[in-house]
Parts: structure tokens; C-alpha cells; sequence
């Protein structure tokens, strides 16, 4: 999928880039690459190794939670894992696949084709574990069923509104961006929790560690190569609240159990 990605990237900003990239330009990025006399400059070095790198950090985001909640389903029990952002992920991954899709861009496809997946199943194993006491349970409903529906009638109106691609791209971008920047901050729907036992539990860290990673690389693609607000806000904002998240760890390590 890197492979097919770096053979349809677009040279220029996907809002602007509905027609395939000059063959010339992909020739000299690929001469490039194979050592060829042609050298790199720093953006193309960045449109082509940020989101290449992009690609892994956004699925190794959405596989993060599960291997938890494979491992909660064997003792039957979440513990203090926190399920919302788990919720809000399906939400966020369908939003960028159809930005991608919207411009064009297959980098932003394959960043998160394969994670759909994993959000997905995900969902399935975890739901059945939260029971009917899970304080999140109600919270998780209204968010998968709500964020359905705003989908839905995101998609209703951009059809028979008849908006231009343009237009339909921007809309979707925004709303893509948003939903990005509610999953990026909602490990922090636990902060009360971790001020007040000093324990950050709540938290899961590999899903931090992912955040940070993977946005810190689409802000570098946003801002150098693709010049894309679309990439480069949600994706800014995404890096400074898992800085935040990163910092609870570090203050208030989790405490064996």
C-alpha cells in the first residue's frame, strides 16, 4: 500500500490537486529515490518520507487499543481502560477516508484504509465488556450512533445540495478535522480521575505514544509538502494535547495493580 501510495501522491495541495500530478514531476521524485541524478529538494523529501512514515503511524494509531481489549475479552474485564476514544476513532478514521478520497489523495487513503479495520473490531470486542454498569456505556452509544448520523446527513447534503468537488472536499476536511480533534483530545475525558488519585491508568500509553508520532509527521507533511490546512491544523492541535497526555504519564505514572 506505501508502494501504491508513493506512485499517486499528488505534487501539490489536495484541495487543489483533482488531476494527476505531472508525470515528469513523479519521475524526478522516483529518479530521485532510485539514486538517480536528480536530487530531492526539502519539500519533496517531506511530501514523499513524512506521510510514507505518515501511513504507518496513522494504522499503528488505530491498532493501538486492540491488543487491549483482546486481552480485557480474555479476563473479562476492561480494568481502567478508557473506551471513548476507541468510539470516537471509527468516527475519525471514516471522516479522513473520505477527505482522502474527496482530494484524492492516497495518502491519506491508505493512512487510514487498513486502520478501519482494526477500529471496527476494535468496537466489537469491547462493547460486549462494558456490560450495563460501565460508567462510559452511555457515552459510547450516543457517540457511535450520533457520529453515524452526522455522517449520514453530512453526505445527504453535500448530494443533493449538487456543491462542487471543491466545495464537497472543504466540508468534508472540516468535518474530518473536528471530529480528529475531539479523538485527540479525549484520553483527557479521564483528567479528573488522574489529578485526583495521581494515577494516569486511564490514559493508555501506547495510544499516546501513537498520537504524538503520528501527528508530529502529518503536521510536517501538511505544513512542507502538501500545504494543506485540512492536514496541518487538526493534526497541530492533535500533537499538542498528546504532548498534554504524554506530560499526565510522566507526573502521575500508573501504579501497578
Amino acid at each position: 500500500m506505501l508502494l501504491l501510495a508513493s506512485g499517486l501522491a499528488p505534487a501539490r495541495p489536495p484541495l487543489r490537486q483533482l488531476a494527476p500530478a505531472p508525470a515528469d514531476a513523479k519521475a524526478r521524485v522516483l529518479l530521485a529515490m532510485r539514486g538517480g541524478e536528480a536530487r530531492m529538494s526539502a519539500a519533496q523529501a517531506f511530501g514523499l518520507y513524512a506521510p510514507a512514515m505518515g501511513v504507518l503511524t496513522s494504522n499503528a494509531l488505530y491498532f493501538s487499543a486492540l491488543p487491549a481489549v483482546l486481552a480485557a475479552r480474555k479476563s473479562g474485564d476492561l480494568g481502567p481502560f478508557n473506551p471513548l476514544p476507541s468510539t470516537i476513532m471509527i468516527h475519525s478514521v471514516f471522516g479522513w477516508l473520505c477527505y482522502g478520497l474527496a482530494v484524492s489523495n492516497p495518502w491519506i487513503v491508505a493512512s487510514n484504509l487498513p486502520g478501519a479495520g482494526a477500529v471496527l473490531a476494535t468496537f466489537a470486542v469491547m462493547l460486549p465488556l462494558m456490560g450495563n454498569s460501565h460508567p462510559a456505556l452511555s457515552a459510547c452509544q450516543l457517540t457511535f450512533v450520533g457520529g453515524a448520523m452526522a455522517t449520514l446527513c453530512l453526505w445527504t447534503g453535500l448530494v443533493f445540495a449538487q456543491v462542487s468537488a471543491a466545495a464537497r472536499a472543504t466540508l468534508v476536511g472540516y468535518f474530518a478535522s473536528a471530529i480528529f480533534v475531539v479523538l485527540a483530545a479525549s484520553p483527557l475525558s479521564t483528567i479528573r480521575t488522574v489529578l485526583s488519585t495521581r494515577d494516569s491508568a486511564s490514559i493508555y500509553t501506547p495510544l499516546t505514544l501513537a498520537q504524538c508520532a503520528n501527528t508530529l509527521l502529518w503536521t510536517v507533511y501538511g505544513v512542507a509538502a502538501a500545504k494543506d490546512v485540512f492536514v496541518y491544523g487538526p493534526n497541530g492541535i492533535g500533537l499538542c494535547l498528546g504532548l498534554v497526555q504524554l506530560l499526565l504519564k510522566l507526573v502521575f505514572p500508573t501504579r501497578k495493580r
